[in-house]
């Protein structure tokens, strides 16, 4: 078996396998390394959907969506397999981040309707707001086929000779000379550069990090409609995906179509409950988690049945201390190693942007897309 890389990528999520994937159409010699079994459900990259849309309150996020869109038209060409479904993107407020948002757009020509919340429900009658809202609608937002994306990107990777090992544990790196080591429970490899795109465990493998990083675990709530009549108003042809901010109460709420289970959309609480010492879910959900969601509904969707949740799962979000991505090194540490990280619930759409970034790091590159404000130096260090 060969043993030494151009790159070994550790964490075959999707940031991992992105990653993968662009490092080998650079031409780098790559391993992806998976400590579970593929399609497990211990981190943030498992389920059917994703929302993927251009709309964000900061315009660096606005090109990392762009060249994610331009991989995966690619991928769907080359494959010829839909991996996304076009809704649009329904984004309402409380407060000013629909004009943050309309500027952002409108700063890089792209597409997108400003309206007032009383008239969202003659577009989307799912939804009964008043002018209290602002609203935005972003055209190309849509739902991203979660489960296919991370298909999609492995199998590429794979067919242009990139080697995939799960079941397979990092224990430890290390540098040699100009180097590194990594060692797992099957063997050692050496290889010029790791990036790890590990998701909550990245301070197992970094474990002196100097910024404080929050893992938390996200109840996903799915919910039916009132009368069955109505529940094709749940399908991916009725239902936009959603962003929904009260900013005078601080809660921020996300919504898909009834991709995952049918006749049940997905409309979540976007915050959760800390994970265990051992990374797991705690055993007791927050009520809060499914209360707020809950009590939304019930005010503002008269279609939807907000009594209860017909199901709730779970998934991790990994946070920053700003809840912005992590993207290339960590100051003080060796700079062969890149970590692509903190998510914070947002980065799956980003993964392909995220992957080319730090594939184009690893190569000596200069990135496609300016990631500086992702960059871990904007941390001041203090204790975790």
């Amino acid at each position: 078996m060969n043993t030494d890389y151009d790159v070994i990528v550790v964490g075959a999520g999707i940031f991992g396998s992105c990653t993968a994937y662009n490092c080998k159409k650079l031409g780098l010699k790559t391993l992806l390394l998976e400590q579970f079994d593929l399609g497990h459900g211990n981190g943030s990259s498992h389920g059917k959907s994703r929302i993927t849309r251009y709309a964000h309150t900061e315009v660096e996020y606005v090109d990392l969506v762009g060249d994610a869109y331009n991989q995966i038209f690619e991928l769907e060409r080359i494959r010829g397999e839909k991996l996304w479904k076009k809704t649009g993107l329904l984004w309402v407020s409380t407060g000013n981040e629909v004009e943050k948002i309309h500027n952002n757009l409108k700063s890089k020509n792209i597409e997108h309707e400003v309206v007032k919340g009383s008239d969202v429900g003659k577009r989307y009658p799912q939804f009964d707001l008043n002018d209290e809202w602002n609203a935005l609608i972003d055209p190309m937002g849509g739902v991203i086929y979660a489960d296919k994306w991370l298909n999609a990107f492995r199998d590429e990777f794979k067919k242009m000779g990139g080697i995939l090992h799960d079941r397979e544990t990092v224990l430890s790196h290390a540098e040699v000379g100009d180097n590194l080591s990594v060692v797992t429970n099957r063997t050692k490899y050496t290889t010029k550069k790791i990036i790890f795109t590990v998701g909550c465990w990245i301070t197992k493998f970094l474990p002196d990090v100097k910024f404080n990083i929050e893992p938390i675990s996200i109840s996903v709530c799915y919910w039916k409609a009132k009368d069955n009549s109505d529940s094709f108003l749940l399908n991916e042809d009725h239902y936009p995906v959603v962003i929904a901010q009260e900013m005078d109460l601080k809660v921020f709420h996300y919504s898909l179509p009834d991709t995952d289970y049918p006749g049940a959309i997905k409309f979540c609480y976007h915050y959760g409950d800390a994970l265990t010492k051992d990374l797991q879910h705690p055993e007791k959900r927050s009520q809060r988690c499914i209360d707020l969601p809950a009590k939304f509904i019930q005010k503002y969707m008269p279609v939807i049945d907000g009594s209860a949740p017909v199901r709730v799962d779970k998934c991790i979000y990994t946070n920053s201390p700003d809840d912005h991505y992590i993207i290339g090194p960590i100051p003080s540490k060796n700079p062969n190693i890149l970590v692509g990280g903190c998510g914070s619930g947002s980065g799956f759409k980003v993964a392909p942007g995220i992957g080319k970034a730090l594939a184009e790091m690893a190569a000596g590159k200069k990135t496609t897309v300016d990631v500086s404000f992702f960059s871990a130096a904007r941390f001041k260090p203090s204790k975790i």
